[in-house]
């Protein structure tokens, strides 16, 4: 039996291949421990030629002969799963299964809108060997699919044991330019879900619970990529890594035993100076920090937990110990205003982080904004970004921050644009961008923010 696993195009990243997909690589892994070596994967991220991708050429690189199809998608790269699999549809007998953040939050929406045979909602090595095993479709833990003219949807999978998995397979690291400090890196996670509830996140896929891996097992993963690869470079890309001040400590030790330097993501309110000095004593070379709006009223109305003295504690004790900082902003968030905008820009000037980031709020699938946008003062056509396969949830576009498809109550088409470029602007002048904390570098052009329209 064959099996090909694909990871779909990105062409609106500044620099797609930097990881090898993760979450393919789990479910290749894990197929072949039970057996099934002829797996495949394909990752449309290497073919950096954008003009092939947009052309459909691209389509010519996935072999017609395998059994089994498993596709991986996001909201922003649902197109090229409706794009492949009518493809694979009208060209092979192999059976598609789909699976990742957007179907898992959407399953019924994708079998209606896609030729996709399967959903898998949630995680999906144990669905997956499941389902090329041939076990009837009913007893599979998530898998949604297509009966007589309607269809079965399950609740989200959760694999409660994450140390039974086996580490997830990577090939073809030399084309992957993942690095730190100019040495080869690679990306892992040591957990999955988040126990936060932010309004714009896709809480449907991340799932609300936190499931650990042992530090035992994470430390076994990363001195076999030593052994094999030489590699002694990490990105964690949990969605909060430092969740446990004891699992943290533990981690610490073991990175300073092998001389690692890795990075990480985090929030504001799970640092301080005592744990970043730990963190950077272990080879912490930068830290990411979702600090998304420095304005109180935004950050309680997107459930954020944490507040402009929170924020700014955590990015100044990441100064005072030296670690670069990454500091994440949104703009378009419940409640924005000028007021929230200069906020904003006030705790960034009084932080001075070393680099920081820009997004227009997106709505997706699964978010808490997507789910009641009329609760949260936002506005969007629900339909209209369904009917045009959610290519509007990109969120970089060719201005580097995603073009603006919401409305926020009480502030006009005109208001919008005008803070959002005083936004950029001001930002600019109190904290000019000194160089690049992590792989890829932000290109804002706020003069190539497109409004979309539903006939645009």
């Amino acid at each position: 039996m064959k099996i090909i696993l694909i990871s779909l195009p990105a062409p609106f990243l500044f620099e797609p291949a930097v990881n090898p997909p993760l979450g393919i690589g789990y479910i290749c892994s894990y197929l072949n421990s039970k057996g099934f070596n002829n797996v495949e994967i394909l990752d449309f991220a290497l073919f950096k030629d954008y003009d092939f991708i947009n052309s459909n050429d691209y389509l010519k690189e996935i072999p017609l002969d395998a059994d089994f199809y498993g596709i991986s998608a996001t909201s922003s790269v649902y197109h090229w799963l409706y794009e492949i699999s009518n493809f694979l549809k009208e060209n092979t007998n192999g059976k598609i299964v789909a699976g990742g953040a957007h179907p898992t939050s959407m399953p019924k929406q994708t079998m209606m809108d896609t030729s996709v045979d399967f959903v898998i909602c949630g995680d999906g090595e144990e669905p997956m060997y499941q389902l090329i095993s041939g076990v009837k479709f009913e007893k599979i833990p998530g898998l949604c699919y297509r009966f007589d003219s309607d269809f079965v949807v399950k609740t989200r999978n959760y694999c409660k044991e994450l140390d039974a998995l086996p580490f997830p397979a990577r090939y073809n690291l030399d084309k992957y330019s993942r690095n730190i400090d100019g040495d080869k890196a690679l990306h892992l996670i040591t957990l999955r879900g988040c126990p936060y509830n932010c309004a714009f996140c896709d809480k449907k896929s991340v799932g609300a619970g936190v499931r650990y891996r042992s530090v035992e097992n994470v430390i076994a993963e990363i001195d076999e990529i030593i052994e094999q690869h030489g590699i002694k470079g990490f990105v964690i890309c949990d969605e909060i890594f430092p969740l446990i001040k004891e699992r943290t400590k533990e981690f610490c030790d073991e990175f300073k035993k092998r001389g690692l330097k890795w990075r990480c993501w985090c929030r504001a309110d799970l640092v301080n100076e005592k744990v970043l000095t730990m963190m950077k004593d272990s080879g912490l070379v930068s830290i990411q920090i979702g600090i998304e709006s420095g304005d109180n009223d935004v950050l309680k109305a997107i459930h954020k937990g944490s507040n402009y003295e929170i924020n700014k504690k955590a990015l100044l004790a990441c100064k005072k110990i030296g670690i670069p900082t990454r500091c994440n902003l949104m703009y378009g968030n419940p409640k924005e205003s000028l007021e929230s905008v200069k906020n904003t820009i006030r705790l960034v000037e009084e932080t001075q982080p070393d680099e920081w980031t820009l997004a227009i709020l997106t709505p997706v699938p699964g978010s808490a904004i997507w789910e009641k946008p009329n609760k949260y003062g936002i506005d969007f056509d629900r339909q209209w970004a369904i009917d045009n396969h959610f290519m509007m949830t990109n969120r970089f576009s060719e201005s580097g921050i995603g073009d603006v498809w919401i409305s926020i109550n009480g502030t006009t088409e005109k208001e919008f644009k005008d803070n959002l470029e005083y936004f950029v602007s001001e930002l600019n002048k109190v904290c000019p961008k000194k160089k690049k904390v992590q792989d890829t570098a932000q290109i804002i052009d706020v003069n190539k923010v497109k409004v979309l329209k539903k006939n645009g």
